[in-house]
């Protein structure tokens, strides 16, 4: 008797000189996609995109109002209606286009929503409600764990093998394969082959092989790799790794000294001095309070500060796989948990701070990838 991944169980029956294997099935769990990861990391940067470009939008036009008079379109209905069209779409069609196209609607879509979640959580149908953005920030932050979920999912199961398999075979309609989905369905199918105990799927995987080493394949072409590749010459020539290092340590030092603001605000709470006074979206904190967000966020304002200086000063000496370590964590710790405290505070200086941060990391893992990547491979021999 045999169990696979799906929960089924595989009896071998007697039957005279022969044997019979029955399958009852008893579960059929979800099984992942080969690119789950990238269609919901996609879900999760047109989210992101959509919430920041609405935001400034709105505040650099006055917020304006669709429809006028008794009625307002307002844009969480433009949300759903783009929510409406990706689920159509995936529902309608197969092309290999059309998770793309999803993923983009639904970020959208969700992005254009979730920003009005305001005026659903308050009575009197408040946007601008302290309690918004740290609920976007929030479902922001939910949707990228999902996406680093669905990359850490197992997919050298039978089922999951199989299924892979199906999607990608779909892609022999359209006329020669991709050089590297054959590539990825010729894996999958030897991955398959393997998996002894399901014979039926060995048999699907088998029969299908053939068809797939003897389909046409297109001869390969990349449409964006000129302009990656132009983009990668502007970029040693614009910031060779002195002046790459200069631009991170800045960036690191701003940052850095902004985020030690919080470690101001920690010492005026705590100040016995009747001079000094903390003044929070034009009111000023009664002395002797100390609202739990506003500790929550100074405190993580403070260690993020910390880092990001010692960071710079780590890059100043050379010592670059340190400092660029801790600037990433540094951001990292900012953009996954002191922006949502922050963000409960001030929704328009939480904005500002993602795309500075978002930005600082993104030169990080730049540098990173060019200046600081393990070489792979054996040593080429001294001459």
């Amino acid at each position: 008797m045999i169990r696979d991944d799906a929960g089924a169980t595989t009896a071998t029956v007697p039957d005279g000189d022969e044997e019979r294997s029955a399958v009852r099935p008893r579960r059929r769990g979800p099984v992942p996609r080969d690119d789950a990861a990238r269609s919901v990391r996609l879900v999760a940067v047109a989210f992101g995109v959509t919430v920041v470009v609405t935001r400034l939008y709105l505040a650099l036009t006055g917020y304006p109002q669709i429809g006028g008079g008794a009625y307002h379109l307002a844009h969480a209905l433009w949300g759903g209606l783009l929510l409406l069209l990706g689920g159509l779409a995936a529902l309608l069609w197969s092309n290999r286009r059309v998770p793309t196209v999803t993923a983009i609607c639904v970020g959208v879509g969700s992005g254009l929503f979730v920003d009005e979640v305001g005026k659903f959580i308050t009575a009197r149908n408040d946007y601008f409600t302290p309690l918004a953005a740290p609920i976007i920030y929030a479902v922001f932050l939910g949707v990228l764990g999902v996406a680093v979920l669905a990359r850490r999912a197992r997919r050298d199961r039978p089922r999951a093998l199989a299924s892979a398999i199906a999607l990608r075979s779909r892609f022999l309609a359209d006329g020669p394969l991709r050089p590297d989905d054959r590539a990825a369905l010729l894996d999958d199918i030897v991955a398959l082959e393997g998996h002894r105990g399901r014979p039926d799927l060995v048999a699907y995987a088998a029969a299908l092989r053939p068809v797939v080493e003897t389909a046409p394949v297109e001869e390969p072409r990349d449409r964006a790799r000129p302009f990656v590749a132009g983009l990668a010459r502007v970029e040693a020539v614009l910031l060779p790794r002195w002046a790459h290092r200069l631009v991170v340590i800045i960036g690191a030092v701003v940052l850095g000294l902004v985020s030690l603001v919080g470690l101001v605000v920690l010492l005026a709470l705590w100040s016995s001095d009747p001079d000094v006074a903390i003044v929070l979206d034009d009111q000023v904190v009664p002395r002797g309070q100390r609202p739990a967000v506003l500790v929550v966020a100074s405190a993580g304002e403070a260690v993020v500060g910390v880092l990001l200086l010692v960071a710079a000063v780590a890059l100043v000496l050379g010592r670059d796989r340190a400092g660029i370590r801790l600037c990433r964590i540094g951001l990292l710790v900012a953009l996954a948990g002191v922006n949502v405290a922050l963000g409960y505070l001030d929704a328009e200086l939480v904005v500002i701070a993602v795309v500075a941060e978002l930005a600082l990391l993104v030169l990080a893992h730049r540098y990173r990838a060019r200046f600081l990547r393990a070489p792979t491979g054996p040593a080429a021999p001294s001459p």
